[in-house]
């Protein structure tokens, strides 16, 4: 299949009306809020002042129809402030505007959790059921309300075909949880909008309206495994879908704010993303509602911002938001790409894994083929390849993801053998480097800590690791305090290979919030306030992260920690695997590496169907192996116990 069988469509998928209370299209009455209005509007909102929020939704598809120049658009309005009838005036205005293959109206609303994130939902047809993220007549921002499960539970329930897509995922003010993912209603994720982009912490254009957190951008998404293409949408609010001007710019804070120390941008007001506003671009058969949501639930659509740029990418013959799976690796893949843009292009580049892998610097070209191979010997089994494209005027565009998953890499199936030894066989396709194999009496394993351990003292600072498996280790952090005390410090990783790291109960507002930063390198800082009861939601007394950290169970690794209390050091207050800590910074250890050994062997290599025959020392307990086969994002350790010790 290819991209000749398609028509490319243009579309804003998110967009707001006067049925969301914070609509500010025409017929809201300015002067109620802080805001500014662009000269060009404000003759319009003082005529239309008044109007019925159903006629904003007129004028939301008028402009997208004739001056936005889309070919479909959605009216994404909140769903805790609608009502039954709202939304059944929603759907009947879709249907009235819906002109099958001229204009296509897709039936959506927004799911407005604060607690779980926000997600927009999408139906196959008009037939659409609401559930909002709480029950009408309360407030997301007061209460957590339902769940993303009760939320895909429901639709399931209702035998309804429906599209869940999260958007802006790490604003502190409303963060997506992404410990909920369902493949079957999250198909994409928006990755741009008016708030900025959402692809990597730190990229050049993320959101500057409001503190982010890392670990939930749409790269740390994939990154956990989960099969998102990519989307844009305007979330425009002033009824004017794919409009790069930006009419109002509304107070962002309150004037008597505070700002966390971590807080990387700050601005007063709502500024809008200076590349403009997102839209989607979607390979579909034909302009109707099915192939639209056929092609979106295929992931047959990537994302734009400031210019319409056509984009063709191919990975091995297969089109975005497929998926190529292999035995084994055998060859290189081949990338093929295309762009086609209105204005000059200044780059095209390849991400593999959430890397830069390749890029094309052009210069005086609108139009541009590439082609290239990826030689690189795959060192996990799921791999996602996506194209990133960049116009001298900043305009971008980004392709949905093609997955490349491997069966089956190296893996060493291990035989006891008479009279004493055991076979190492690589049943994988990969060759299997620098393995060791070590033989021990003995093998620690962190006792689990029990499960009160905040209870131990009023307030603290507190930490405690456990390993999860062989070669993973949880590091826990807690920060109580039964009122507002301020937790700052760091953590610097070494000998680990990989890590990921969650927030637990931190603050879900725009500013003034709990804070971490983390550098994807192993360095880690926070600032937390347990509490600190900002809003409604912000309860805990208890705050903090978890750490999942991946080691070779061969080397030594630790954590190196400083932590102040109220801007003090307090050291009979922070308490490290129960017990208190001498000084400051500190160390946490989070594997040993090899005690008490009988012997250890180190094998260069293991090629695919090769035997290696080794023999078992008298006293040996347990045969460790590392690397034992090669996982979906790595090498993993396989621990093979003989006998209790």
């Amino acid at each position: 299949m290819g991209y000749s069988e398609f028509n490319l469509y243009f579309g804003d998928p998110h967009a707001h009306s006067n049925f969301s209370r914070c609509g500010i299209c025409y017929g809201k009455n300015p002067f109620r809020r802080d805001l500014f209005i662009h000269v060009d509007v404000i003759n319009d909102y003082l005529k239309k002042f008044g109007l019925d929020p159903a006629e904003s939704l007129d004028i939301l598809y008028e402009y997208a129809r004739e001056k936005g120049k889309l070919d479909f658009v959605a009216v994404t309005d909140h769903d805790f402030s609608m009502s039954d009838q709202a939304w059944g005036i929603m759907k009947k205005k879709a249907d009235e505007w819906y002109s099958p293959g001229c204009f296509v109206t897709l039936v959506a609303y927004e799911w407005t959790s604060y607690a779980y994130g926000h997600r927009n939902v999408y139906f196959y047809s008009e037939d659409a059921p609401l559930f909002r993220c709480v029950d009408y007549g309360e407030h997301p921002g007061r209460k957590r309300g339902y769940t993303p499960k009760d939320l895909w539970d429901f639709l399931r329930k209702k035998g309804v075909r429906a599209i869940t897509i999260p958007h802006h995922p790490s604003l502190t003010q409303f963060p997506v949880d992404w410990s909920y993912y369902d493949p079957e209603f999250d198909r994409l994720v928006e990755i741009v909008s008016l708030w900025g982009v959402f692809e990597y912490f730190n990229n050049p254009f993320q959101c500057v309206t409001s503190d982010v957190l890392p670990r939930l951008f749409t790269v740390d998404s994939l990154e956990y495994g989960y099969r998102l293409g990519f989307i844009g949408g305007s979330d425009s609010h002033d009824c004017k879908p794919g409009s790069n001007v930006g009419c109002t710019m509304v107070r962002n804070v309150p004037k008597d704010l505070k700002l966390n120390s971590l807080s990387r941008y700050f601005v007063p007001y709502f500024v809008k993303n200076p590349l403009g506003t997102g839209l989607a671009a979607i390979y579909a058969k034909k302009l109707t509602r099915e192939a639209l949501f056929e092609a979106l639930f295929n992931r047959r659509v990537y994302a734009v911002v400031g210019e319409r740029i056509k984009l063709e990418f191919k990975v091995d013959g297969r089109i975005m938001g497929e998926e190529l799976r292999f035995k084994e690796p055998g060859h290189g893949h081949l990338i093929e790409v295309r762009v086609e843009a209105p204005k000059e292009i200044d780059r095209i580049e390849v991400v593999k894994n959430g890397k830069l892998i390749f890029r094309k610097v052009l210069e005086g070209k609108t139009i541009h083929n590439l082609r290239f191979t990826d030689d690189e010997k795959p060192s996990r089994r799921y791999n996602y390849y996506y194209v990133r494209v960049v116009l001298k005027n900043g305009a971008r565009a980004w392709s949905s993801p093609i997955w490349v998953i491997y069966e089956k890499l190296g893996e060493i199936e291990a035989t006891l053998s008479q009279p004493v030894g055991i076979i190492l066989e690589n049943k994988g396709a990969n060759t299997l480097r620098k393995i060791q194999v070590a033989f021990l009496r003995e093998f620690k394993c962190r006792e689990k800590m029990r499960s009160n351990v905040t209870g131990m003292l009023d307030y603290g600072a507190f930490f405690w690791t456990e390993k999860t498996t062989v070669d993973e280790v949880m590091l826990t952090v807690r920060f109580k305090s039964p009122k507002p005390l301020n937790f700052r410090g760091y953590i610097r990783l070494y000998g680990f290979e990989r890590y990921t790291v969650k927030p637990i109960n931190f603050a879900i507002t725009k500013y003034g919030g709990d804070l971490f930063y983390d550098d994807y390198h192993g360095y880690i800082e926070w600032d937390v306030t347990p509490s600190s009861h900002v809003n409604f939601l912000d309860t805990s007394n208890v705050k903090g992260l978890d750490l999942r950290i991946k080691i070779n169970p061969f080397i030594e690794s630790h954590a190196l920690v400083e932590i102040l209390q109220g801007g003090e050091l307090d050291l009979q207050h922070t308490i490290v695997n129960g017990k208190t800590v001498a000084k400051t910074p500190f160390k946490i250890t989070l594997n040993e590496g090899l005690h008490d050994l009988n012997t250890i062997y180190k094998i260069d290599e293991l090629k695919p169907g090769s035997r290696l025959s080794l023999k078992i020392p008298p006293e040996t307990s347990y045969i460790l192996i590392h690397p034992s086969r090669i996982d979906d994002f790595g090498t993993q350790a396989r621990l093979i116990t003989l006998k209790q010790s």
